[in-house]
């Protein structure tokens, strides 16, 4: 099928930090530097030429990028890529060399889990006066399970349960950030916030004793081929509030196996992470093929009160 036209509005944006807001290369800067995004625009620009792999597979579709997200970061577009049974998938761009994305993919959050001997307790002492008024009387249990907060049932010997008096608080959606190659994540900042675990790239650090020169020279050459160190990991983690943060796409330098060596040269570099962050140690890990991750649920309240990464960014 043939799509409507594709309104776009081209955006070019520093890479090294700078908004989208309509940022153009001046003389001598590296073209390097600079990428070039499209986003949806609310005007009515020149129609573009239908893409010609637009419905390619039954059911496929182009992905154009939303304006103005309520998730969106100093401006950049977000990509809603997927939402289905419970969980989404959403994507922001990458600072780095060439055009780069990183991925969210957020689960959505469940019920609390019915405290059943608190239920059960109350709906036996009454079961025989619950008799007289319905056919089952254990139907009560379905009908305690769906209370709502601020919701409440009298029994007929006035007993009142509340919603809290059997129902754990709802559990929150976990959210994990596997981001691309970059020198600068901010761009997905606020749509990665607060999430459970956080996969960041940690290219190029100094090692003393394994490296030559020093961290700063390190890290300005890091940042010119659009990489991270674990410093720049750690410090990102804790600017988002991830509760967990996994470091990969290291160096060739340094060997991944299962040597001694190599294991204590992955944990100076976690310990780099916590140290830039200030998190705790048990929250970075080096990881290594094949690694899996359990990530478990938290209650709402534990993941409440945490603003957008700008806010805390306000703040600091």
């Amino acid at each position: 099928p043939t799509p409507p036209p594709l309104p776009s509005y081209n955006y070019i944006a520093s890479r090294r930090g700078g908004d989208f807001t309509g940022e153009e290369p001046k003389p001598g800067d590296d073209p390097a530097s600079f990428v070039s995004l499209t986003r949806e625009s609310a005007s009515s620009p020149p129609a573009l030429p239908p893409d010609p792999n637009y419905g390619e597979v039954p059911g496929g579709r182009d992905i154009l990028p939303t304006a103005d997200h309520p998730s969106s970061s100093q401006g950049a577009p977000v990509w809603e890529l997927f939402e289905e049974e419970g969980f989404s998938v959403s994507a922001a761009p990458m600072s780095h060399g060439v055009p780069c994305v990183g991925f969210v993919v957020e689960e959505g959050g469940k019920p609390g889990r019915m405290k059943g001997d608190v239920a059960m307790q109350v709906v036996r002492r009454n079961y025989e006066a619950l008799s007289s008024k319905m056919r089952d009387p254990m139907k009560m249990m379905g009908a305690l399970q769906n209370l709502q907060p601020g919701e409440s049932i009298r029994f007929p010997d006035e007993t009142v349960l509340k919603c809290e008096d059997v129902l754990d608080p709802p559990r929150a959606g976990r959210k994990v950030a596997i981001l691309g190659d970059s020198c600068d994540a901010s761009y997905i900042a606020n749509l990665a916030a607060n999430c459970d675990l956080l996969v960041h790239e940690a290219t190029n650090t100094f090692l003393a004793g394994i490296d030559d020169g020093d961290y700063k020279s390190t890290l300005l050459d890091t940042i010119k081929h659009g990489h991270s160190t674990p410093n720049m990991a750690g410090e990102f983690a804790r600017r988002i509030g991830a509760r967990r943060l996994a470091l990969n796409h290291f160096s060739a330098r340094y060997k991944g196996d299962d040597e001694e060596v190599a294991a204590r040269l992955m944990g100076r570099i976690e310990q780099q992470a916590c140290d830039a962050g200030k998190l705790d140690r048990s929250m970075v890990v080096a990881t290594w093929d094949g690694l899996q991750f359990t990530v478990p649920q938290v209650d709402v309240e534990a993941s409440e009160g945490a603003g957008t990464a700008e806010d805390e960014r306000a703040e600091h």
